[in-house]
């Protein structure tokens, strides 16, 4: 069966996602735990960091074909995505366990809390998406990413 050709940001966000929702499963009690304290449904903080990956994904591709020339330059829109994705489930995160009042404060130590807890599995999946993704830039002709 042949794939149909993907654009590249389409393709950055499937990967992303998938690779993201890979590494929360590594942290998942973690996860649940927090969640639990929360008061929301665990599937919920599991399932935003694939999301808000695919998203930043889809934005940080754009043109990305042109732009990528080595894995290396993929590494650094990978870690990017990385670092708006922590940021953004930091601020769901402040929402969800902190008043209004205490936002500004509490962001801080929500980012560093996420940060510890699942900072390195989450690191590592979007640095292997990105290195995914740049290799299928790379080798384009045989794989199902189109140019853009």
């Amino acid at each position: 069966m042949k794939l149909p050709k993907v654009n590249t940001p389409i393709m950055a966000g499937l990967v992303f996602g998938v690779c993201v929702l890979l590494g929360a499963a590594v942290v998942q009690e973690t996860v649940r735990d927090l969640a639990r304290q929360g008061g929301i449904d665990p599937w919920v903080l599991l399932a935003v960091p694939g999301l808000f990956a695919m998203l930043f994904a889809l934005i940080v591709y754009q043109g990305a074909d042109r732009r990528v020339t080595s894995i290396s330059k993929s590494l650094s829109r990978g870690l990017l995505v990385a670092l708006l994705t922590w940021m953004s489930f930091s601020a769901l995160a402040t929402w969800v366990w902190c008043l209004p009042e205490n936002y500004g404060s509490c962001y801080g130590n929500v980012m560093l809390l996420s940060g510890v807890a699942g900072g390195g599995p989450m690191l590592a999946a979007a640095l292997i998406a990105a290195a995914i993704v740049g290799w299928l830039i790379q080798h384009r002709a045989k794989s199902w990413v189109a140019k853009e």
